[in-house]
């Protein structure tokens, strides 16, 4: 705990006209410090709100550079996937026309 956070309740205490505070001067003064302390923490509050959004919106914008890169690389495995299956079809038929050509000649060229 901070400093600040210990004395407050202390200073409720003090703009609530307790014990400790006498004068209508003190009480006053006790008011005014007491509203010090929670503008003063209010403040800190605010900053950390705003850090936190700012925070939050740079991991949105790294999220969707993250998800525009994930549906590139998804493309890619696709037409990659497509493009090796076209051209394991096309090997499959150049080994069959191979292999046929090479049954003619061993078998009708001799």
């Amino acid at each position: 705990m901070n400093k600040l956070m210990l004395s407050a309740p202390l200073l409720a205490a003090l703009a609530a006209g307790g014990a400790w505070a006498q004068s209508a001067d003190e009480q006053l003064l006790a008011a005014q410090m007491a509203f010090q302390q929670a503008q003063s923490q209010q403040r800190l509050l605010d900053g950390k709100l705003k850090t936190a959004q700012d925070e939050k919106a740079l991991s949105e914008q790294r999220l969707a550079g993250a998800q525009a890169a994930l549906d590139k690389a998804n493309a890619e495995l696709a037409a990659a996937t497509d493009a090796q299956s076209r051209g394991k079809q096309a090997l499959d038929q150049a080994t069959q026309t191979l292999n046929q050509a090479w049954q003619r000649k061993d078998g009708g060229g001799q």
